[in-house]
């Protein structure tokens, strides 16, 4: 059986910080991403290097396009006064390591260096992420086929939106219709086709697929009667990548149920017929607190 390894967390920093300058943001958070909140026509005619836009306004009806909330967060305006206030917006939305260019944007150095694009500030999550980017094309007589895709329990459909951009044949299904409208909306900004199917997961057997996915992803959702029907609805060789909550998450905020929470090791053995190639449990003290997944169905 594979050890369970836990994954050391960030420290977590006061939040709103104030930074005077771009460089001593970058120097405090190398990896920090910066979010512009002015409006898209002042974004266009110049903004720093790598940075996304959204504005305060768009926080709630585009909550799936800002980071992760543990993701260091440079936030830059016009007017430092917008910025710290969008800065303290995140903070009480649960970001934890916000900082604000005390300064205007326009003023900086770099601060209208790039006319590209907005930057992607979102992810499905880093593990999916680094999961997918490893995953070999299967090539049939020299030809990759489309490989479908499913995010399970998709919610507003990142992982779904995600797989798209990178070229596979995404589906995102999920009970509630309100999320699935985001997702729609947020799978047309970013110009993908996703096939989103309204379905309710824990009402009952769910048919098999056909036919079946390459690949299945579920993140943040457990409702362990479907893990029969994961492993049928794989592929031949096809991947499951698992992560959501463990036990221990409840100290810190929900889910608080049990039957929402894994238990140390649970997911090394709750899919037998499938192969575990990877398996993580995060650091105890630093949440959210996760159990991760890489598992392959031989064939």
């Amino acid at each position: 059986m594979l050890a369970v390894t836990r994954r050391a967390g960030p420290a977590l920093d006061a939040s709103p910080l104030a930074c005077r300058t771009l460089a001593e943001s970058l120097e405090r958070w190398p990896a920090v991403r910066i979010l512009d909140t002015r409006d898209e026509a002042a974004f266009a005619l110049g903004h720093p290097e790598g940075a996304g836009r959204l504005s305060p306004a768009e926080f709630t009806t585009r909550r799936m396009e800002l980071p992760a909330r543990e993701t260091a967060v440079l936030v830059v305006d016009d007017e430092p006064a917008r910025a710290h206030a969008a800065g303290l917006e995140l903070s009480a939305r649960g970001f934890t390591r916000v900082a604000w260019l005390d300064a205007p944007i326009t003023r900086e150095p770099g601060g209208r260096i790039s006319t590209a694009p907005a930057a992607r500030l979102w992810s499905p999550s880093p593990f999916v992420e680094s999961v997918v980017a490893c995953l070999p094309e299967r090539a049939v007589a020299g030809v990759a086929p489309p490989r479908r895709a499913l995010d399970l329990a998709c919610g507003s459909a990142r992982a779904a939106v995600f797989l798209a951009l990178e070229g596979w044949d995404a589906e995102g299904w999920d009970v509630d219709p309100s999320a699935l409208e985001r997702a729609r909306a947020f799978a047309c900004r970013q110009a993908v086709e996703v096939r989103f199917r309204q379905l309710d997961l824990e009402a009952g057997p769910l048919p098999d697929p056909e036919p079946p996915f390459d690949l299945i992803v579920v993140v943040r959702y457990l409702h362990r009667p479907l893990f029969p029907w994961i492993e049928r609805a794989l592929a031949p060789g096809g991947v499951l990548v698992y992560e959501t909550f463990r036990d221990g998450q409840q100290r810190f905020g929900p889910p608080r149920r049990e039957q929402h929470l894994l238990r140390p090791g649970e997911l090394l053995t709750a899919l037998p017929s499938l192969v575990v190639e990877r398996y993580e449990e995060t650091a105890d003290g630093v949440p959210p607190l996760f159990a991760r997944l890489v598992a392959r169905k031989p064939g």
